[in-house]
């Protein structure tokens, strides 16, 4: 029959109570107390070695979420000392639009219905910065099959978060790239045909002025134009809509839902904002709309909305034409 973590306990103490040591020979020591407390000993160093060299960080958290054991690379990632983690759970650091869903895989782990979890989460580091982890837990249960403790491991993904949000997104603005448009149409433009083919607008913006800017006044206001003009396109639209910048001075707006008469007036409030920025910039806008089914292919759609905007800077510039 096994023995129970208790009864190994107080077997183990009641060896080494006994003064048992190496030097005492087997038919002395007709139990093996001492082979045990090597065992235990060995089996002891070589978890404190894993645990806290380990590349990645760990912890042992308690039912009502304190930490009760965390290793240096925990710490190093959650950006709080062992001390600051042990005095608190892991809800205080978690960020709190992350917390419901971490708390409702945790209640399921506890209810068995789960045999562990994985999740993306952020920290909030004791600096205020948010890191973004991944996150697996699973459960230690005690001789009863009761619920004892939760052992925690999370990796840092600043690094991959950062080289996937770089891969669609441009780095001046801000905004997303070529590449970055191209994923959010696809499934804006599907979205739209599912909707029963609602319509969608996109505006091509060319600024008026740009290179006589850059003369002027050199490449460092240049770019602070281009960050402007960003952030102006962005005020006008709503948060579904998308605001791309496909290179140089040029910008895209991807809008879905809006009739005609509302597509022209959201590139007309855009074009005064523009006008009203000064230092000489304005832009031309070149506006396609129509329903999605028509206007899926978003290579065509740009041209069809670019041939627009040439037309509206041949007509005298600072303007929208519609293609």
């Amino acid at each position: 029959m096994a023995m129970s973590r208790q009864s190994h306990r107080h077997f183990t103490e009641s060896c080494n109570n006994n003064g048992l040591s190496a030097s005492v020979a087997m038919e002395d020591d007709p139990f093996g107390c001492q082979r045990v407390a090597d065992e235990l000993a060995l089996a002891r160093r070589r978890f404190e070695a894993t645990f806290h060299h380990a590349p990645v960080g760990m912890a042992h958290v308690g039912l009502d979420g304190r930490f009760l054991l965390v290793n240096p690379r925990f710490c190093e990632i959650a950006g709080h000392d062992a001390a600051a983690l042990m005095s608190g759970g892991f809800q205080r650091i978690t960020h709190p639009d992350d917390l419901g869903a971490d708390e409702h895989l945790l209640a399921r782990l506890h209810a068995g219905e789960l045999p562990r979890y994985a999740m993306e989460k952020r920290y909030i580091r004791s600096d205020g910065r948010i890191i973004w982890i991944n996150l697996t837990v699973a459960m230690v249960r005690d001789e009863s099959n009761r619920p004892e403790f939760y052992v925690a491991v999370i990796e840092d993904l600043s690094d991959l978060r950062q080289a996937s949000f770089e891969a669609v997104h441009d780095p001046l603005t801000g905004l997303l790239n070529r590449r970055g448009l191209a994923s959010r149409a696809k499934d804006m433009l599907a979205a739209s045909v599912d909707a029963e083919d609602r319509p969608v607008s996109l505006i091509v913006v060319d600024l008026d002025g740009f290179k006589a800017l850059n003369d002027r006044r050199g490449h460092a206001a240049g770019d602070a134009c281009l960050v402007a003009v960003g952030q102006q396109l962005q005020d006008c639209v709503t948060s579904l809509d998308v605001v791309a910048r496909m290179g140089g001075d040029e910008f895209v707006i991807l809008a879905a839902g809006l009739t005609a008469f509302q597509a022209r007036s959201l590139g007309e409030r855009m074009r005064a904002a523009l006008s009203a920025q000064g230092d000489g910039i304005a832009a031309s806008f070149g506006l396609a709309h129509g329903p999605a089914a028509l206007l899926a292919d978003l290579d065509a759609l740009i041209a069809r909305a670019d041939t627009a905007m040439l037309a509206a800077k041949r007509a005298g510039k600072n303007r929208l034409l519609v293609a």
